[in-house]
């Protein structure tokens, strides 16, 4: 009986011990929900100074309307994080409240036995030292479970104060989501008022179509980038591979068990950590929006309203202002960004060679690093000084290809 009491005391002071760390990893996660807001406040703080700050012109527009866009992204990311932390927090305090239940059960029934023990040791001079000596380890149980009734209790205390601060949070941000959606509807229709302005004003077309002609240039580069940062991984993930394939080797020449057996080295896939994805091949792509036209093909061109020789990158597609756009297959995300004439632009990674790039959106819908696949919404159609389309590139490595004989 002694035995079985010393060990209760034993389990419930290990219990006690890890429901401490339950309470300060909760304490943990409640200042992190803290800075968390701070931060987001301090993101909308800037993004209002960035109003502040923009020029009257389209190119500036555009830009805001990325910001917010952007912004609007990372605030649901936000919300669906909190709304898991949410979950998560719910669920332990159910776990604490049934794991509450029963340490008080298990008090009762200890404090029964101390009473049941002090009345038997009254009762009987001749066992009144083993009583003492069980009363004793009974009480010190007794004691245990009131120590970790104690501390499930401080801790349903902390969580459920937890749980107040992430729906605060939530409605915080729920709040500053809608305040932002209609900053963005403000900013399109700004837009939209600047567009008809410059199209009434030729030189100003011709000066945003310079700007547009200037971003070529640096998409080129921004793919250039890309590709060598990815060169890069590549040679790191060889050298690595080598090196881990080396030391396979040697361990296996140096253990007389394995010596006689033959070892196969694996080649890494040094861009995914697995197979690689076949290539794209002529009509293999779907279509990023539902529309089949082709404002503007791929290649040389004549401005009608400068008159000069432009070159698109890709192709523009005739589609409705706020058409949802689709990634044509799965990748990652490896760059959202903002460029004159081009407005919000997302490319992605297709882990094959290829990369896609979708502009000219009036709203981005994803985060640079995230996982899409085929047909996932990378953000909305917009419109440009020359007309309501979506742009869409095809590159292979750093060479661009025209992208209308990939669609199927």
């Amino acid at each position: 009986m002694r035995t079985c009491l010393a060990l209760i005391v034993a389990l419930l002071t290990l219990a006690a011990s890890a429901q401490a760390q339950s309470i300060e990893a909760q304490r943990r996660e409640l200042e992190r929900l803290r800075s968390s807001m701070n931060a987001t406040k301090q993101r909308i703080d800037e993004l209002a100074r960035k109003e502040k700050a923009t020029a009257s012109s389209i190119s500036g527009i555009q830009k805001q309307a990325h910001s917010v866009s952007a912004f609007i992204v990372q605030l649901e990311q936000e919300l669906h994080r909190l709304q898991d932390s949410a979950s998560a927090v719910e669920r332990h305090i159910a776990s604490t409240r049934a794991s509450l239940v029963q340490v008080r059960t298990r008090f009762n029934e200890a404090s029964r036995r101390v009473m049941a023990l002090k009345a038997e040791s009254r009762g009987s001079a001749s066992s009144a030292t083993t009583s003492d000596a069980m009363y004793r380890t009974a009480a010190a149980a007794v004691s245990a479970y009131a120590r970790q009734m104690a501390a499930l209790e401080d801790s349903l205390e902390a969580q459920q104060q937890l749980l107040t601060t992430v729906s605060s949070v939530q409605s915080g941000l729920l709040s500053t989501k809608e305040q932002e959606r209609q900053r963005l509807a403000s900013t399109i229709t700004a837009r939209q008022r600047e567009l008809a302005r410059l199209r009434a004003d030729k030189s100003e077309m011709a000066r945003e179509l310079r700007k547009k002609q200037a971003s070529v240039a640096q998409m080129r580069r921004i793919i250039s980038d890309l590709v060598a940062r990815e060169e890069r991984r590549r040679r790191d993930d060889q050298r690595k591979a080598a090196a881990a394939a080396a030391a396979r080797r040697r361990a296996a020449a140096a253990s007389p068990s394995t010596s006689s057996r033959p070892t196969e080295d694996v080649a890494p896939d040094v861009i995914t950590g697995g197979p690689l994805r076949p290539g794209f091949s002529a009509r293999s792509l779907p279509w990023p929006v539902s529309s089949r036209r082709i404002a503007q093909p791929y290649g040389e061109y004549r401005s009608p309203e400068s008159g000069t020789i432009l070159d698109n990158p890709g192709v523009d597609i005739a589609c409705a202002v706020g058409t949802d756009v689709a990634c044509v297959g799965p990748g990652t995300v490896s760059s959202v960004r903002w460029l004159p004439g081009f407005g919000s632009v997302v490319i992605v990674d297709h882990h094959n060679g290829y990369r896609t790039v979708y502009a000219n959106l009036q709203s981005v819908r994803v985060r640079e690093g995230a996982t899409v696949n085929g047909g996932s919404t990378v953000g909305s159609s917009g419109e440009g000084i020359d007309g309501a389309f979506v742009h869409f590139e095809l590159w292979r490595g750093r060479e661009r290809v025209n992208p209308a004989t990939y669609l199927r």
